[in-house]
């Protein structure tokens, strides 16, 4: 793959015979700022060889692509996918926009995107967008199902904190990877007795935020927070915390990704341990469950 600095490209651009310049980040930040002349096709679609294709038809032309900086692989990824198409002298401008301003270079400017932060105050639980899925194993098997989000708030506080809780209605719990219907109803049983979440007597659980500690140099998509809580279930509330992935939503909402194991012995759900009984055999039920959490607010 050819590179190009931002010199040699500003001198091609100022010849008699400039190489078709394309900007390969999404449209909003295009339009935001982009080097003069530029076209724009986003590397991040499906379809971005056949859109380069419509822009450039001729493979042999002289073409530069550029992203937003050298920190993104995204202008190499798009030459890469151009020279498999075919196209024969495609530079990529490694540095991109942010070399390029940080040259005093000109640049063409518009509406800069939203930003998308979340905005304080108390906003509640979306039920249909949020829920909690569940593994448990033994030695031999897996089961694993989903429990219904049953209400919940959370309040966004001035700075990197909020507070917040949700319920889980503990009688919605059910497995769904048994394709025998009898089969998962005798399971569905079992977890719903007082061996597993006595949901007759404990119907709901509570999972109580105190505290989130966001981590500022995450990077987006990857875990950027610590949340501190506690959960009641079966009537005990204990100590929760767990890493997850927080990030603002277009139009103010909120959305909480987590992965993570939990004791349930901890919770006196204790049918099944080895911490509790002897010669269980094919009883024995491993202590931790796993959860993955998707919690959204409207």
């Amino acid at each position: 793959m050819n590179t190009i600095t931002r010199t040699a490209l500003k001198e091609l651009l100022e010849s008699p015979h400039p190489p078709l310049l394309i900007d390969i980040t999404p449209a909003e930040y295009f339009h935001a700022a982009h080097l003069p002349g530029a076209r724009n096709c986003c590397v991040y679609e499906v379809n971005f060889v056949d859109q380069a294709a419509a822009i450039a038809p001729d493979k042999s032309a002289s073409i530069v692509v550029y992203g937003s900086s050298a920190h993104s692989l995204a202008s190499s990824t798009a030459a890469e996918k151009l020279e498999k198409a075919g196209c024969t002298h495609v530079l990529n401008y490694r540095g991109g926009l942010e070399d390029w301003v940080e040259a005093g270079f000109p640049v063409e400017r518009g509406p800069q995107p939203p930003e998308e932060k979340p905005r304080e105050g108390r906003r509640d639980i979306d039920i249909a967008q949020s829920r909690v899925l569940w593994t448990g194993r033994n030695a031999g098997s897996a089961h694993s199902g989903a429990v219904s989000v049953a209400s919940g708030w959370l309040d966004v506080l001035p700075g990197p904190a909020a507070s917040g809780e949700f319920t889980l209605d503990m009688d919605s719990i059910a497995d769904t990877d048994i394709p025998d219907s009898t089969l998962a109803r005798v399971l569905n049983a079992h977890l719903k007795s007082d061996d597993f979440f006595d949901t007759a007597r404990y119907p709901t659980a509570t999972f109580q935020l105190r505290h989130v500690t966001f981590n500022c140099h995450g990077r987006p998509g990857s875990i950027n927070a610590d949340v501190d809580g506690a959960l009641t279930l079966k009537g005990i509330t204990a100590e929760l915390a767990f890493p997850a992935l927080i990030q603002a939503l277009p139009g103010g909402a909120l959305s909480a990704e987590a992965h993570f194991d939990i004791d349930r012995t901890r919770w006196n759900v204790i049918y099944g341990s080895g911490k509790f009984y002897e010669k269980l055999g094919k009883h024995l039920v491993y202590d931790n469950i796993s959860l993955s959490l998707r919690i959204v607010t409207r």
